[in-house]
């Protein structure tokens, strides 16, 4: 019996032994992985508690630190990697991210900012990073969104978030127009620009006259028709007749043509007001070869390249009326437009009222002076201007409509909403007394149903016209309407006349576009959001 106890006590022993060298050889394994945490494998991670894990992921994302900033990327990738099998810590991510741009992988950039930003969305280092590999990968508005994002949440004091927000918008905003440009075929704008562009010339031209009994050849019949369509706002109608015309004059030798020059030019000023330059000054150039002294396509030119911002050719341009014409009142009128774009408004001014002295019956000029006399704060001599207009011109709903808009921009809005019930009373096919009352009423009462009320008017005469658009778009903004402002600022970008135009209505829409989305992703954060001002 003793040998058999003996036994057994020595067998006890060597287990002893055999698990104490088992623990020891662990604990060395695990010492060893401890110096080296990226030969763990998942089973020993998971094995260790949380504050183990954690601080070994520390320990590789400084290690991965060191050799980022010694630019060996790869090297750090890989410990960065190693960090996020211990930790998933947006930062682990962040910093892998900075790698993956410092190598051009843009869209890794991408899909790890999106991992730090699920774990932690107000990372702002992260949405930078990923708003500049957005941009770097041309997708502009996910790139502004991010950026906007990390404005608003640093109270709009991050100045790279800022100065790259505006570089990103303008980018997108430019590109996208430049692309609809192109593709878009050639239309006329609304019929209210329209009418304001015919209104700066006495007339769109002389009718043609029979003479001795004689008929009117076909050309100068159809030039008749298309100035009857002219005068009642029927424009598509006006521009068939006038194309018409041309052919009538090209299939002869335009030898009974009494006016081939007024044809090309009428022609031209309706190219010129679908935004197709090129046919414009091709129109208009025919009909000067034709008649070398016709005043009104020398401003109409002039008009094309104020919109091309060439005021050096406009100025010669005027120059050239002038000497067909030296007493022209429309000459004397343009030349004040050129003047006040300049913001040359003593020479607008003088300008201004020779265009009256030449011809009384010819408001605009007085409008326009009155305008640029409140412009320069002359107001007792503005008002005067206006009444004396109208006295002359009673029944001229424009009048008082521009009357009206200068009362508001000098701040008397209530006389300024009586003005503009007059322009109304005069003539309720004109959209913009009701969008300028809109506006003056919104911005005095705050009376939003009144306001919308009366643009909805305006867009019932003239469902194109920009200004009512815009109006209610800004509105609905105002009222925190942000679906409703958005669909406007869609119609306002197809609308929009030019390029320019355009990139304008694009940068306004994509702007609310982002605070939009801003308040539905973080609807806790609307109070920082209207703070900021946007």
């Amino acid at each position: 019996g003793k040998k058999a106890k003996k036994s057994k006590s020595a067998d006890d022993s060597a287990e002893e032994k055999s698990a104490a060298a088992s623990a020891a050889a662990s604990t060395a394994s695990l010492d060893a992985n401890l110096e080296a945490p990226e030969s763990m494998t998942d089973a020993q991670i998971d094995a260790l508690n949380q504050e183990a894990q954690a601080e070994l992921a520390q320990s590789l994302k400084s290690r991965g630190n060191k050799f980022f900033q010694a630019k060996r990327y790869e090297k750090a990738i890989e410990l960065y990697t190693q960090a996020l099998r211990f930790a998933k810590d947006p930062v682990f991510y962040s910093n892998r991210a900075a790698c993956y741009a410092a190598s051009s992988d843009h869209e890794k950039v991408i899909q790890d900012c999106t991992s730090a930003l699920e774990l932690e969305s107000r990372y702002v280092k992260a949405l930078i990073r990923r708003a500049q590999a957005f941009e770097s990968t041309e997708k502009f508005r996910d790139s502004l969104y991010d950026f906007t994002t990390a404005c608003i949440l640093e109270d709009f004091g991050n100045n790279l978030a800022a100065t790259s927000a505006e570089r990103v918008l303008k980018k997108l905003a430019e590109a996208e127009a430049h692309e609809r440009v192109e593709k878009r075929s050639p239309r006329l704008p609304s019929k209210s620009f329209i009418s304001g562009y015919l209104n700066s010339f006495r007339n769109s031209g002389e009718e043609a006259v029979a003479t001795d009994g004689e008929n009117l050849s076909e050309a100068d019949a159809l030039f008749n028709e298309a100035l009857s369509f002219t005068a009642l706002q029927e424009y598509s109608q006006a521009i068939d007749s006038v194309e018409k015309a041309v052919a009538a004059v090209e299939k002869t030798d335009g030898s009974d043509v009494q006016r081939v020059a007024d044809i090309y030019s009428l022609r031209g000023m309706f190219n010129f007001l679908k935004s197709n330059l090129d046919q414009a000054l091709e129109d208009l150039n025919k009909a000067l070869v034709v008649e070398p002294s016709h005043v009104r396509s020398y401003l109409r030119k002039a008009n094309l390249f104020t919109e091309k911002k060439d005021l050096e050719e406009v100025s010669s341009l005027l120059d050239q009326a002038h000497k067909a014409d030296s007493e022209n009142a429309e000459t004397f009128f343009q030349q004040g437009q050129v003047h006040f774009l300049k913001q040359e408004f003593e020479a607008a001014s003088n300008d201004y009222k020779r265009a009256a002295e030449l011809d009384p019956d010819f408001v605009y000029p007085r409008i326009q002076l009155g305008v640029v006399q409140f412009k320069v704060g002359k107001i007792e001599e503005a008002m005067a201007t206006f009444d004396e207009a109208m006295k002359k011109f009673p029944t001229r709903s424009d009048l008082y409509n521009y009357y009206g808009e200068v009362l508001a921009e000098q701040g008397g809005y209530d006389s300024a909403i009586g003005a503009f019930e007059k322009a109304i009373e005069l003539d309720n096919t004109n959209p913009l007394p009701y969008v300028n009352q809109a506006i003056s009423l919104f911005q005095t009462s705050g009376q939003p149903d009144r306001a919308l009320t009366l643009i909805r008017e305006a867009l019932k005469v003239d469902p194109e016209c920009e200004l009512a658009v815009a109006a209610l778009s800004q509105i609905y903004l105002q009222m925190g309407m942000f679906e409703e402002s958005l669909a406007m600022l869609r119609r306002a970008v197809d609308l929009a006349k030019s390029e320019e135009e355009m990139i304008s209505a694009i940068t306004f829409r994509e702007t609310t576009a982002a605070q939009f989305r801003f308040m539905k992703e973080h609807p806790e954060l609307l109070s920082k959001m209207m703070g900021g001002g946007m």
